[in-house]
Parts: structure tokens; sequence; C-alpha cells
């Protein structure tokens, strides 16, 4: 079965569940500050009115009979976060080779490697970063024995089975230091594969037909592996590289302008250095705010305001964390605005950018009426390091902030009984 009937067939049931069973929850948000990210600006007292998944007003003195009211008097109200690039769903404990689905090890270009099939959303990871705000997560695999890592995906942090919102929404893969190591010790022969891979990727969309039938040359690639590149060289979804080395981040922008594909650069550890020519190029970065530690000579050149330098630039910034604590993403904003960046473009960097870069645009990452009512009701600023959601919102219904931390808090917080000591019973 397809990817795009699989998410149709999720899509009927689901809704075949919606108009039979129970309609989404009424829930009107009373006098908040509220980040529409929209013309519209900065609402400093407004309300949400929230109904069947979406959000049909924003305004003053809202009203709805028989809602669920939440307070927002004091409180801070934001599209939720988009954690980008991580491994949630997929690793437990890292050390641990059974709680690992995301790597690829597997012979081969690896450009057609998916890990949304095996997402988990009875992982723990899920309630602790909902609980810290997150509402939805690009997952992504590893890199393993080649330079493609694989397709990533978009998943909701809801924790229900049917978690996927949009399949491969981009390819992963690697550069410079890691790429040398992957393909003969030098990024010479790291870019003579890309340069191998789109080629031939090329043949493929030239010649499907015989390629498939066997009744062309032999190519060094999969015919999975051929059908991603081509869909890269189509432009249907970007090609999404690691790259930190400034001059090895111009390698790549000219190598994607050569062969005409959208582009997204992660890492960019030194994209300060070479931000008017990534900004030139429109391509849209990923990066961490709170990394400024090299860790190899190709990231020397790492600085706190690197961010803020490539914003300023013009280039379309976006931020990315742990797979662990992908909720502190919002810290690392406050980082990026305390070292230059404004802050809305630091909060849109964790909201509406990555909707618009990978696909979800036209209905997350903004505050409007007619989108997904997929939203944080935060104690204060989100950006502050002691503020906290109070109600995280998908799809129109409020998401339990319980965690396993939190379970265990009410288990053993009271030892002046035994009531703690199940195993007794």
């Amino acid at each position: 079965m397809s990817k795009v009937l699989k998410s149709l067939t999720g899509f009927l049931l689901a809704m075949t569940f919606v108009m039979t069973d129970v309609k989404a929850e009424t829930i009107l948000i009373k006098n908040a500050k509220v980040y529409t990210m929209t013309s519209a600006g900065t609402l400093d007292n407004a309300d949400i009115l929230i109904e069947d998944g979406l959000i049909r007003n924003i305004g003053e003195d809202l009203s709805a009979a028989g809602a669920t009211t939440i307070n927002g008097e004091g409180r801070v109200v934001t599209a939720g976060i988009f954690a980008l690039a991580n491994q949630i769903g997929l690793v437990e404990i890292g050390a641990i080779e059974g709680t690992n689905d995301a790597a690829n090890q597997l012979e081969g270009l690896g450009a057609s490697f998916r890990v949304d099939d095996v997402f988990n959303p009875k992982s723990t990871l899920v309630p602790m970063n909902r609980a810290g705000g997150v509402t939805r997560t690009l997952i992504t695999p590893y890199n393993g024995l080649s330079l493609f890592a694989g397709y990533a995906a978009i998943m909701d942090m809801t924790g229900d089975y049917e978690s996927l919102i949009l399949s491969d929404v981009g390819i992963f893969a690697t550069y410079g230091e890691y790429a040398a190591g992957l393909t003969g010790g030098s990024r010479a022969s790291a870019l003579h594969e890309l340069e191998s891979a789109f080629n031939q990727g090329k043949e493929f969309l030239n010649n499907p037909e015989a390629i498939k039938s066997g009744q062309y040359r032999d190519l060094d690639y999969s015919l999975g592996d051929l059908e991603a590149i081509g869909r890269l060289l189509e432009g249907e979804i970007p090609l999404v590289i690691s790259v930190n080395r400034a001059n090895d981040i111009l390698t790549i922008i000219e190598f994607s302008q050569k062969h005409q594909i959208k582009l997204v650069l992660s890492g960019v550890a030194e994209g300060w250095k070479v931000s008017e020519q990534i900004a030139e190029a429109g391509v849209p970065v990923m990066v961490n705010p709170m990394d400024n530690i090299p860790s190899s000579f190709e990231s020397l050149g790492k600085r706190y305001d690197n961010a803020a330098l490539l914003s300023k630039a013009g280039v379309d910034v976006m931020f990315k964390g742990s797979s662990h604590n992908a909720d502190n993403v919002r810290q690392a904003a406050g980082n990026a605005v305390a070292y230059g960046m404004p802050y809305e473009k630091a909060l849109a960097a964790m909201t509406s950018i990555p909707a618009r870069v990978f696909g979800g645009a036209s209905n997350y990452g903004k505050l409007m009426p007619g989108f997904k009512a997929e939203l944080v009701v935060w104690s204060g600023d989100p950006f502050e390091v002691t503020t906290y959601p109070e109600a995280v919102i998908i799809d129109g219904k409020q998401q339990s902030l319980m965690t396993r931390s939190t379970r265990l808090e009410q288990r053993y917080k009271d030892i002046s009984n035994d009531n703690n000591t199940f195993y007794r019973k």
C-alpha cells in the first residue's frame, strides 16, 4: 500500500471515528497574550475559540455555550513547538541497541530508508516532550554506512497509534568530515558520490521503464534509491544536508543550484561567515543556538550569535534540539534572542518557518481562524526557564501533561504510609 493511500485510509478512518464517536471539544481561552505569527501581530488581551479541532475565532469578548474555559490572564499562547530532526519515538535509550530503531546500517545509498512505520507513539519521550510544549516532531534516521540517512516524516505528539501527519517530507544526508569518512576519506570522494547519485537519478527520470524492466545499463543504486533521488530532482521534497564548514556550505549550495534541487542546511556551525550567500540562495537552515563548542575542525567557527547573524542577513532560520529534551529548544530560542535575534523570529524558528519549509504552512504554525488548533498556553514568556505549559492542545483536544516523572513523583511523594509499596499487595 502506498504512503499516500495509507495516509488517506488513516484519514478516512479518523473521520469515521469523529462522526460516530465523540465530537472534538469546544474550548475557549480567555484574555491571553496571543502570538498569532500573522499580519495581526501580537494580541495583548485576546480570546481564542476552538471548535471541531480548528481555531474558529480570535478576538475580544468571545463566548460559546458549553465550552471548556481556560483562563489566559497573565498567560501566553503560541503555536505548538515543531521539534526538528530528532528520533522521538525511535530511540528510548541511545546506548541500548534494542531500543534504537533510527539507525540505517544497510548497504546501498540509503536515500529511500524510512522510519515512520516503526515510530512508537507510546515511547516515554512522547509525553515528556509534549508536556514541554512540543506538539509535532520531524523524525529522521541516523546516517549509517552511506551519505544518505533517508526520509523524514512529521508525527504528532498525541501518543495515538495514528500519529503520522505527513510522510516523506525531505531526505536527509551529510557532507563534510563525517561524509569523507564514509566515502574513502576525503570531501572530494563524498562530492563525487553525490554527483554520481544525482546523475544516475537523472538517468532514471529519463528512462524509468527501461531501467525497471532491465533493458538499460546496470546502475549503481537500487530502484528505491533512484526514485528517491528523482523526487529531489523534480523538486517534490528538499534535500536536508548536514554541513558545518563555511566553504563546505558554499560547495553544497553550488551543488544544489547545479542540479536545481530544493535545499535545507542543517548544523551550519560557520554559517555566519557566509550568511549573505546563504540568504542570496534562499536556503533555509536548521541550527542549535545553544551549541557554541567546536566538536571538530570543521566547526571551529561556532559562536552563540550564529542564529542572530544568519537571521539578520535574511536567512530563514529554524531551531533544532535533542530527542530526549526537544522541548528545551524554547530555551535555546531565548538564548538566540539574548544574542541579538528578534523575539518573533526566534518564535517563528520553532513554529511557522518549519511548517512552511516542510509542507504544513496551510494549517499549522500560526494562530488564525481555520487553522488547526495546535497550540500551547504558557504560564508566562515561553523563552524563560521557569515558564511551563499549562495546557497543550492538539487537533482541538487538551492533551495530558502527565509523564513518567510526574507519576513517579505522585507515587513516592508521600512516604508516611504504605500506599506506595505496591509489591506488598
